[in-house]
């Protein structure tokens, strides 16, 4: 891992998760850290169930890899870094972490928390009353509970957290659905410091739910004690195990002998200049709008959604000139290939027509840029991330030899 860049220090990949490798304590002092200070901050707890999710649907992938932190949560994490040729130091599960960091907010006399709920939780409001009163007697508690079936309902949810006031809320909707309202819904609430999505943690603090022994939960077979309890859990046991475990064996083997089918988009305006973007993830990396083809998808047609997607707006705002000559087949260095499972991309360039005004772009919607700059040629190349410099220099040239 010594040769990755800085922003993947202490971190595994596992099916494109990005999961942070770091002790229970690390984590504690980030939670009391994002308390003290401004800004907003996600944790999750991915599990081989949910990696397994995000595997299935990329866009689940992207709100997990926009976590402020993602605790390595399941034994099963361990056995998918070992396959995948990763290490995963440390196992944080978020059972066992919610009650710890609970019980550090009770030392903060009258701090305010909320809870967000599943309509059809197991544990209820009055449950979760009499467990703070008993437990941490010092936080200010309101619950909430919602229909995961339309997370968009709820304004009323959200007035009430806004009326509380609260810098710490613990979502308990399961996933995907605490995660994606979550990303969803966060910024609608400014004085939160920290969401946590913590799925049926609380299921076990109020007793609906009994853990496994301990000795278990260290052997990593805590799933054979849910199995025993739940039966009707049987198919998602097997997601979380076997399923998971089979998926990591075909992402490495993806990884070394697939090459991913992309789409490079040099998008020009009425001006004659190309638009670059500012990748969210490296520092100072520009880079021209670019993403995989899917399963039976056209190029042209996946070059428009590309563009759509990673510049907010809609696709009737581009056009396809041409497909370029100029292509380019490369091998990923190995962290990427972790993200992405594949060994590399096989790009194809178009050149592509922005028909819409700069407002059109809602770059704020993008997973993968922060910002864009429309360039020249000549700034282009200056600007553009070296490694991507010389194929940017190809399709220049071609452009220009077809003006001539």
């Amino acid at each position: 891992m010594s040769n990755r860049p800085p922003e993947f220090k202490n971190k595994v990949i596992i099916l494109g998760v990005i999961i942070d490798d770091q002790p229970f304590d690390f984590f504690a002092r980030k939670f009391e850290d994002y308390l003290l200070f401004e800004g907003q901050h996600k944790i999750f707890t991915p599990n081989p169930e949910i990696c397994l999710r995000a595997f299935e649907n990329e866009d689940f992938r992207h709100i997990l890899n926009e976590a402020d932190l993602n605790l390595p949560d399941g034994f099963g994490l361990k056995l998918g870094a070992m396959i995948l040729g990763e290490t995963l130091e440390n196992r944080v599960c978020g059972s066992d972490f919610t009650p710890k960091i609970l019980e550090r907010l009770n030392l903060r006399e009258g701090i305010k928390v909320y809870i967000v709920l599943r309509e059809d939780s197991l544990s209820i409001e009055s449950d979760l009353k009499t467990l703070f009163k008993n437990n941490y007697p010092n936080i200010k508690l309101k619950v909430g509970s919602m229909n995961v079936n339309n997370l968009t309902a709820c304004d009323e949810i959200l007035n009430e957290i806004n009326d509380f006031n609260p810098p710490v809320l613990f979502c308990a909707l399961g996933s995907p659905h605490q995660e994606i309202w979550i990303n969803k819904f966060l910024k609608l609430i400014p004085s939160l410091k920290v969401a946590m999505a913590v799925g049926g943690s609380f299921d076990f603090l109020t007793g609906k739910i009994k853990r496994a022994p301990k000795f278990m939960r260290e052997l990593g077979i805590e799933w054979f004690y849910r199995l025993y309890q739940e039966p009707q859990r049987l198919s998602r046991i097997k997601n979380a195990t076997a399923k998971f475990l089979l998926t990591c064996h075909t992402w490495k083997k993806r990884i070394e002998s697939e090459y991913r089918k992309n789409v490079l988009c040099v998008i020009r305006n009425n001006n004659g200049q190309f638009l670059l973007g500012k990748s969210r993830r490296f520092k100072d990396h520009w880079q021209f709008p670019q993403g995989g083809v899917e399963k039976d998808e056209e190029m042209e047609t996946a070059a428009i959604r590309e563009v759509g997607e990673e510049l907010g707006a809609p696709e009737k705002l581009f056009r396809v000139i041409k497909r370029l000559s100029s292509n380019n087949r490369y091998d990923s260095p190995p962290y990427a290939k972790l993200l992405k499972g594949y060994k590399g991309q096989e790009q194809t360039a178009f050149l592509i027509k922005f028909l819409g005004e700069d407002h059109d772009l809602k770059i704020g919607k993008s997973h993968e840029f922060e910002k864009f700059i429309w360039v020249g040629e000549k700034e282009l190349l200056e600007k553009i991330h070296p490694k991507r410099r010389e194929f940017a220099g190809r399709i220049l040239k071609e452009l220009n030899e077809t003006n001539n």
